[in-house]
């Protein structure tokens, strides 16, 4: 029976283990769905809204610093930005290169996605600036990023090959979300959220000022964007 025990023991602390170094590259709630198998095999067609933030410069950067302290610098950007991502009900579904790639609505549902994403846009700006601030005492220059916002259905699922796959967003809204993220460096903004996300946002207390209609690679028709100030 001792032998049994220690055995099962053992057996939890590995389970353990491989779940929290699961969790270090998918979101919680994203292992927890697919430990469970709780994902549709032909995924779920969700209504959410999707952010993606992009560093501004990136190459420049790179080019002045080596490779581990360009990691470093990455890293420590990431974690401060994962976190308000977090904090306002966001899952960060993927870093890919110098952008972040996130969701508010999924995979758990959230009926106020669209205030919560906008919430979480806010709060990078403001963990942005006191990484800066940590920046500038180190003697190393500011850094920006562009933040695009867009709210509509999605299909949401394990996209991949037989042999690996990841939990992905597909479809018109992540694309738009994508657009209006590189749109902030024509107007000269940082944060554009589109006309349908506007709709949704009942806080009417956060100044925002309409951009207009904008040609988006991808679009046949004219998107309505807001530069949240």
């Amino acid at each position: 029976m001792a032998e049994k025990t220690n055995q099962m023991m053992e057996g939890l602390k590995e389970r353990d283990f491989c779940r929290a170094s699961f969790d270090q590259y998918v979101s919680p709630e994203v292992s927890r769905k697919i430990l469970d198998d709780t994902i549709a095999p032909t995924g779920d067609l969700i209504d959410v809204t999707v952010l993606f933030c992009d560093l501004r410069d990136y190459t420049g950067f790179a080019e002045k610093h080596s490779p581990r302290e360009v990691v470093e610098m990455m890293n420590q950007y990431f974690t401060a930005m994962e976190r308000v991502v977090r904090q306002n009900g966001g899952v960060v579904l993927q870093f890919v290169g110098d952008e972040i790639e996130a969701v508010f609505g999924a995979p758990e549902p959230d009926p106020d996605h669209a205030e919560h994403a906008l919430a979480a846009a806010l709060a990078m700006r403001t963990a942005l600036a006191q990484f800066n601030d940590k920046r500038r005492k180190q003697g190393e220059d500011d850094v920006r990023h562009g933040i695009g916002i867009h709210s509509g259905n999605v299909l949401a699922g394990n996209v991949g090959s037989e042999q690996r796959k990841t939990y992905s967003m597909l479809g018109d809204t992540v694309n738009l979300a994508s657009r209006l993220q590189t749109l902030n460096k024509k107007l000269g903004t940082n944060i554009l959220i589109s006309g349908e996300t506007r709709r949704r946002i009942t806080q009417r207390d956060i100044p925002m000022r309409s951009m207009g209609n904008h040609a988006v690679r991808g679009k046949s028709e004219s998107v309505e964007v807001y530069a949240v100030e």
